[in-house]
């Protein structure tokens, strides 16, 4: 199914003095200008084209790649401004309409701004800057300790408040955070939490759940660089683990479970035992 205002993999169906036509299913044939196509392209190629509607309302395709594609939220610099709103640098050789009714602030040339693509009524691919108006607070589909995109729209009282994977607003706690966060910063995190009023609660720290393989990876590189002995298990003190192998005693035990019930080691009052 075509989507328009993302890129799509499609066939070259013609050719013709005006430029090239692409296979857009039940859309129809979607125009491809010469200048927007690649070099050496012919009848029966595929490529990925970004579509979107033209100024009478056609459909067309580039092979351009924008910054932002419709529905992904992200920074962009003001590149003009105009009587009909500001117009955004998105990588298109046309620009992205800003229209005063989706701007907050006065804007200038040059700043970047944090918006989201979306369609309007008239079918153009405008930016708003009204992020609330596109971004749902309601979370489906997500599950706790699942890993995310994150981006930083702003500070609250509490932390800061993401843009979880261009879908839906989270809240990025300060007791998370071991620096301040600027509003665009772009982070790979974590769900911490799925509230029971489906709002997401977020963290930029690794599940224990999901640190468990990787030290059990360490545990064996150990066991390996010492003959297949350690002298370490779990009732070891943690100021040891924690030199040896820079993790929590938790961590650490939760490694070693997950290798003894794969029956990797034996574990023994003198220590562990690879197999």
């Amino acid at each position: 199914m075509l989507r328009i205002g993302r890129v799509n993999r499609l066939s070259v169906s013609r050719k013709t003095t005006a430029g090239f036509y692409l296979d857009g299913g039940d859309a129809g044939d979607i125009f491809l200008p010469p200048r927007q196509a690649p070099e050496n392209i012919a009848v029966g190629d595929t490529l990925d084209a970004f579509v979107l509607h033209d100024n009478d309302g056609s459909l067309i395709a580039s092979s351009q790649r924008p910054t932002l594609q419709c529905g992904d939220a992200g920074q962009l610099p003001v590149s003009a401004i105009a009587d009909v709103g500001v117009f955004l640098d998105w990588g298109l050789d046309k620009e992205l309409l800003l229209p005063f009714s989706e701007q907050l602030g006065e804007l200038r040339v040059g700043q970047n701004v944090l918006v989201t693509v979306y369609t309007d009524l008239r079918g153009r691919l405008v930016a708003s800057m009204r992020l609330d108006r596109h971004i749902s607070d309601q979370a489906d589909g997500f599950k706790a300790g699942q890993e995310v995109g994150l981006m930083v729209a702003g500070k609250t009282t509490l932390g800061y408040k993401c843009i979880v994977d261009q879908r839906v607003w989270g809240l990025l706690y300060d007791s998370e955070l071991s620096h301040p966060l600027k509003r665009g910063d772009q982070l790979s995190g974590w769900i911490r939490r799925v509230r029971p009023d489906k709002r997401l609660d977020l963290t930029l720290n690794t599940p224990a759940k999901q640190r468990a393989p990787d030290v059990a990876e360490q545990i064996l590189k150990q066991l390996d660089a010492n003959d297949g002995f350690l002298a370490l298990g779990d009732k070891s003190p943690p100021e040891a683990i924690k030199r040896i192998f820079g993790v929590s005693k938790k961590a650490f035990k939760q490694g070693l479970s997950k290798l003894y019930k794969e029956r990797k080691i034996r574990i023994s009052d003198r220590g562990i035992e690879k197999l």
